[in-house]
């Protein structure tokens, strides 16, 4: 099982080594990548919400903990582009934020179909 699940990340872009390297372990990396999944729609709703109300202090909060974990996790272009709109945000340049906020949330989806389809392979 474990093969399988390394593979189809790997097929879906992330640097599980990378996040191995990060954790420990590959026990360790699922755990917590697990827990990332369970997480992850929660912090959506946040950055989302603080986005339409225009908050960019905790839009770079949460901008900036989610381009934590994808970087440690392995996710390393969505975590890129949670760092840009990390900077963005800490310059208050929402409208940097705004338009390139599609490009972010398809991303966003991108990544969650794969958690999703990861966490159904235990």
């Amino acid at each position: 099982m474990e093969e399988n699940k390394r593979n189809f990340l790997v097929q879906n872009g992330v640097d599980v080594e990378k996040g191995i390297e990060n954790t420990m372990d590959f026990e360790t990396y699922n755990e917590i990548l697990l827990e990332f999944c369970n997480t992850f729609p929660e912090e959506v709703n946040k950055f989302n919400k603080f986005k339409q109300e225009n908050d960019m202090v905790n839009y770079e909060i949460i901008v900036h903990a989610l381009k934590s974990n994808c970087r440690t996790l392995g996710f390393t272009s969505t975590g890129e582009m949670f760092y840009q709109h990390e900077l963005a945000s800490k310059e208050g340049n929402s409208a940097w934020v705004s338009e390139h906020y599609n490009e972010l949330i398809n991303e966003v989806n991108r990544v969650y179909k794969i958690l999703m389809t990861y966490k159904g392979m235990e």
